[in-house]
This record gives C-alpha cells, structure tokens and sequence, in this order.
C-alpha cells in the first residue's frame, strides 16, 4: 500500500516538475520591454545565485500613465 501524499508533498513535487519552465520564464524577463520587469528579474537571479541583497537604482525614469 503506498502513502498518499501531502498537500505540501504533492506541491513541492509539482514545483519540481515545472522548475525548468520557470526559470526559463525568469529569464525571459531579461527581455522584457519594461525595465521595472527586467530589473525584478536581475535582482532575482542575481541574488539567488549569489545569496546577497542587490540594490538596483535607476535614476531619471519617467513614469508612465495607465
């Protein structure tokens, strides 16, 4: 008889599962033509490979109207 799984389990496995697909959605960020969206997902990479904070400043931007 085999144990029936956890939420919890039943989650990190189907995170495991889709981890290719998401990072490859992260760096696609990279790309993006809003630099908000671009500078999240640097910040990311950059702190998850390196295990430290980073503090992006980006001076003079305008803002956009929605």
């Amino acid at each position: 008889m085999s144990k029936s799984l956890t939420p919890r389990e039943k989650a990190d496995k189907l995170f495991k599962k889709n981890l290719t697909k998401a990072a490859r959605t992260l760096i696609s960020l990279l790309d993006s033509k809003d630099e908000a969206v671009r500078l999240s997902a640097t910040n990311f990479i950059i702190k998850k490979i390196t295990e430290r904070p980073v503090i992006i400043v980006v001076e003079n931007q305008k803002k956009k109207s929605t």
